[in-house]
Protein backbone atom coordinates (compact mmCIF):
# COMPACT_ATOMS: atom_id res chain seq x y z
CA UNK A 1 0.00 0.00 0.00
CA UNK A 2 2.57 2.58 1.07
CA UNK A 3 5.41 3.75 -1.09
CA UNK A 4 8.93 3.99 0.41
CA UNK A 5 9.25 7.00 2.67
CA UNK A 6 11.25 9.99 1.53
CA UNK A 7 13.65 11.64 3.95
CA UNK A 8 11.13 14.46 4.48
CA UNK A 9 8.60 12.01 5.90
CA UNK A 10 10.96 9.95 8.01
CA UNK A 11 10.88 12.53 10.78
CA UNK A 12 8.67 15.24 12.24
CA UNK A 13 7.18 18.06 10.19
CA UNK A 14 9.03 20.80 12.07
CA UNK A 15 11.20 23.21 10.08
CA UNK A 16 13.94 23.29 12.69
CA UNK A 17 13.28 21.14 15.76
CA UNK A 18 13.90 17.41 15.27
CA UNK A 19 11.63 16.42 18.16
CA UNK A 20 8.51 18.57 17.89
CA UNK A 21 6.57 16.55 20.45
CA UNK A 22 8.91 17.96 23.09
CA UNK A 23 8.62 21.48 21.67
CA UNK A 24 4.81 21.64 21.58
CA UNK A 25 3.46 22.99 24.85
CA UNK A 26 0.73 21.08 26.71
CA UNK A 27 -1.71 23.90 25.89
CA UNK A 28 -0.88 23.65 22.18
CA UNK A 29 -1.37 19.89 22.22
CA UNK A 30 -4.74 20.25 23.97
CA UNK A 31 -5.90 22.89 21.49
CA UNK A 32 -5.02 20.74 18.51
CA UNK A 33 -6.44 17.49 19.88
CA UNK A 34 -9.68 19.21 20.91
CA UNK A 35 -10.87 18.79 17.31
CA UNK A 36 -10.91 15.00 17.64
CA UNK A 37 -14.64 14.81 18.37
CA UNK A 38 -15.54 16.30 14.99
CA UNK A 39 -13.98 13.26 13.31
CA UNK A 40 -16.94 11.26 14.63
CA UNK A 41 -19.29 13.11 12.29
CA UNK A 42 -20.78 11.10 9.46
CA UNK A 43 -19.57 11.68 5.93
CA UNK A 44 -23.11 12.76 4.99
CA UNK A 45 -23.28 15.35 7.78
CA UNK A 46 -19.92 16.86 6.83
CA UNK A 47 -20.62 17.02 3.10
CA UNK A 48 -24.14 18.39 3.48
CA UNK A 49 -23.04 21.14 5.87
CA UNK A 50 -20.14 22.09 3.62
CA UNK A 51 -22.20 21.93 0.42
CA UNK A 52 -19.89 19.35 -1.14
CA UNK A 53 -21.18 17.47 -4.15
CA UNK A 54 -21.44 13.71 -4.52
CA UNK A 55 -17.94 13.24 -5.86
CA UNK A 56 -16.37 9.89 -4.94
CA UNK A 57 -15.13 9.57 -1.38
CA UNK A 58 -11.37 9.02 -1.20
CA UNK A 59 -9.92 6.02 0.56
CA UNK A 60 -8.08 8.22 3.07
CA UNK A 61 -8.52 11.55 4.84
CA UNK A 62 -5.48 13.65 5.70
CA UNK A 63 -6.65 15.85 8.56
CA UNK A 64 -4.73 19.00 9.51
CA UNK A 65 -5.75 20.87 12.66
CA UNK A 66 -4.34 24.36 13.25
CA UNK A 67 -3.79 25.88 16.67
CA UNK A 68 -4.48 29.48 17.62
CA UNK A 69 -2.71 32.30 15.79
CA UNK A 70 -2.49 30.79 12.29
CA UNK A 71 -0.80 33.06 9.74
CA UNK A 72 -0.57 32.73 5.97
CA UNK A 73 3.12 31.86 5.77
CA UNK A 74 3.60 30.44 9.26
CA UNK A 75 5.28 28.80 10.95
CA UNK A 76 2.08 27.53 12.56
CA UNK A 77 1.50 24.94 15.26
CA UNK A 78 -0.61 22.15 13.78
CA UNK A 79 -1.33 18.45 13.97
CA UNK A 80 -1.75 15.82 11.26
CA UNK A 81 -3.94 12.75 11.54
CA UNK A 82 -4.85 10.20 8.87
CA UNK A 83 -8.17 8.36 8.67
CA UNK A 84 -9.08 5.41 6.48
CA UNK A 85 -12.60 6.01 5.20
CA UNK A 86 -15.43 3.64 6.04
CA UNK A 87 -13.37 0.93 7.75
CA UNK A 88 -15.30 0.56 10.99
CA UNK A 89 -18.84 -0.70 11.57
CA UNK A 90 -19.23 -2.21 8.10
CA UNK A 91 -18.39 1.00 6.32
CA UNK A 92 -20.11 3.32 8.78
CA UNK A 93 -17.06 4.94 10.33
CA UNK A 94 -13.48 5.99 9.72
CA UNK A 95 -10.46 4.21 11.16
CA UNK A 96 -7.65 6.24 12.70
CA UNK A 97 -4.24 5.35 11.26
CA UNK A 98 -1.39 5.37 13.76
CA UNK A 99 2.15 6.64 13.28
CA UNK A 100 5.16 4.39 13.89
CA UNK A 101 6.53 6.48 16.74
CA UNK A 102 6.72 5.58 20.43
CA UNK A 103 4.54 8.09 22.26
CA UNK A 104 6.02 7.42 25.69
CA UNK A 105 8.11 10.14 27.28
CA UNK A 106 11.80 9.61 26.71
CA UNK A 107 11.30 6.95 24.05
CA UNK A 108 12.72 7.51 20.56
CA UNK A 109 11.68 4.35 18.70
CA UNK A 110 9.79 4.47 15.40
CA UNK A 111 10.24 5.62 11.80
CA UNK A 112 7.11 7.83 11.51
CA UNK A 113 5.52 5.64 8.81
CA UNK A 114 1.72 5.33 8.92
CA UNK A 115 0.41 1.96 10.16
CA UNK A 116 -3.00 0.86 8.84
CA UNK A 117 -5.50 -0.86 11.11
CA UNK A 118 -5.08 -4.05 9.06
CA UNK A 119 -1.55 -4.24 10.48
CA UNK A 120 -2.69 -3.97 14.10
CA UNK A 121 -3.84 -7.21 15.69
CA UNK A 122 -4.29 -8.38 19.30
CA UNK A 123 -2.67 -5.23 20.65
CA UNK A 124 0.42 -5.37 18.45
CA UNK A 125 1.26 -3.31 15.37
CA UNK A 126 3.55 -4.23 12.50
CA UNK A 127 5.29 -1.44 10.58
CA UNK A 128 5.94 -2.43 6.97
CA UNK A 129 8.46 0.37 6.58
CA UNK A 130 10.91 -0.45 9.40
CA UNK A 131 9.79 -4.08 9.90
CA UNK A 132 9.17 -3.61 13.62
CA UNK A 133 6.45 -5.19 15.75
CA UNK A 134 5.45 -2.89 18.60
CA UNK A 135 2.85 -2.54 21.31
CA UNK A 136 -0.02 -0.69 19.62
CA UNK A 137 -0.77 1.24 22.82
CA UNK A 138 2.59 2.99 22.48
CA UNK A 139 1.99 4.35 18.98
CA UNK A 140 1.40 8.03 18.24
CA UNK A 141 -1.96 9.07 16.78
CA UNK A 142 -1.05 12.60 15.67
CA UNK A 143 2.05 14.39 14.40
CA UNK A 144 2.28 17.78 16.10
CA UNK A 145 4.74 20.45 15.08
CA UNK A 146 5.41 24.08 14.23
CA UNK A 147 5.92 24.36 10.48
CA UNK A 148 5.84 26.87 7.65
CA UNK A 149 2.99 26.72 5.14
CA UNK A 150 5.46 25.80 2.39
CA UNK A 151 6.86 22.83 4.30
CA UNK A 152 3.43 21.75 5.49
CA UNK A 153 2.18 21.69 1.89
CA UNK A 154 5.25 19.71 0.87
CA UNK A 155 4.70 17.11 3.58
CA UNK A 156 0.99 16.76 2.81
CA UNK A 157 1.76 16.30 -0.89
CA UNK A 158 4.31 13.59 -0.07
CA UNK A 159 1.83 11.88 2.25
CA UNK A 160 -0.91 12.16 -0.40
CA UNK A 161 1.24 10.27 -2.90
CA UNK A 162 2.38 7.76 -0.29
CA UNK A 163 -1.28 6.92 0.36
CA UNK A 164 -1.85 6.03 -3.28
CA UNK A 165 -3.12 9.49 -4.30
CA UNK A 166 -6.57 8.68 -2.94
CA UNK A 167 -7.05 11.29 -0.22
CA UNK A 168 -9.39 14.09 0.75
CA UNK A 169 -7.60 16.81 2.72
CA UNK A 170 -9.44 18.18 5.76
CA UNK A 171 -8.45 21.37 7.59
CA UNK A 172 -9.78 22.41 11.01
CA UNK A 173 -9.25 25.68 12.83
CA UNK A 174 -9.23 27.38 16.22
CA UNK A 175 -12.39 29.31 17.06
CA UNK A 176 -10.53 32.62 16.62
CA UNK A 177 -9.41 31.76 13.08
CA UNK A 178 -10.92 33.70 10.16
CA UNK A 179 -12.12 30.46 8.54
CA UNK A 180 -13.88 29.36 11.71
CA UNK A 181 -15.50 32.79 12.09
CA UNK A 182 -16.64 32.70 8.45
CA UNK A 183 -18.34 29.34 9.00
CA UNK A 184 -19.94 30.63 12.20
CA UNK A 185 -21.49 33.51 10.25
CA UNK A 186 -22.57 31.33 7.33
CA UNK A 187 -23.73 28.17 9.13
CA UNK A 188 -24.28 29.26 12.72
CA UNK A 189 -22.26 28.68 15.92
CA UNK A 190 -23.48 25.09 16.44
CA UNK A 191 -22.29 23.87 13.05
CA UNK A 192 -19.01 25.80 13.32
CA UNK A 193 -18.30 24.29 16.74
CA UNK A 194 -19.16 20.79 15.55
CA UNK A 195 -17.05 20.99 12.40
CA UNK A 196 -14.28 23.17 13.91
CA UNK A 197 -14.50 25.55 10.95
CA UNK A 198 -13.69 22.64 8.68
CA UNK A 199 -12.79 23.06 5.01
CA UNK A 200 -12.24 20.13 2.66
CA UNK A 201 -10.13 19.80 -0.46
CA UNK A 202 -11.74 16.76 -2.05
CA UNK A 203 -9.90 14.22 -4.15
CA UNK A 204 -12.17 15.05 -7.08
CA UNK A 205 -11.25 18.74 -6.84
CA UNK A 206 -7.55 17.94 -6.47
CA UNK A 207 -7.62 15.81 -9.63
CA UNK A 208 -9.38 18.57 -11.56
CA UNK A 209 -6.99 21.26 -10.31
CA UNK A 210 -3.85 19.29 -11.19
CA UNK A 211 -5.06 17.78 -14.47
CA UNK A 212 -3.54 20.63 -16.47
CA UNK A 213 -0.11 20.26 -14.90
CA UNK A 214 -0.54 22.45 -11.81
CA UNK A 215 1.74 21.50 -8.92
CA UNK A 216 0.08 19.34 -6.27
CA UNK A 217 2.19 21.02 -3.60
CA UNK A 218 1.20 24.44 -4.91
CA UNK A 219 -2.50 23.63 -4.92
CA UNK A 220 -2.31 22.25 -1.37
CA UNK A 221 -0.48 25.37 -0.20
CA UNK A 222 -3.20 27.54 -1.76
CA UNK A 223 -5.80 25.50 0.15
CA UNK A 224 -4.14 25.71 3.55
CA UNK A 225 -3.29 29.43 3.26
CA UNK A 226 -6.60 30.75 1.86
Amino acid sequence: MFQPLTSSLRGPISDSDPDFEEKATPAEKRTIKAAEDSSKLTEKDVRENLDIDDSPIAKFKIEVTFSVGRTVQGPNMCGIRIWESGKRFHGGGDDLIMWCKDSREGKEGGCWAPILSDNIRAGFAYCKNCKRTVNADHLTDMKIGRVSSQNLAKNIALLFRQLGSSCDIYAKYHKTDIRYVAMEKAKGPEVAARLKGMHIYTLNRILIDTAGGASLEGRIKAFITS
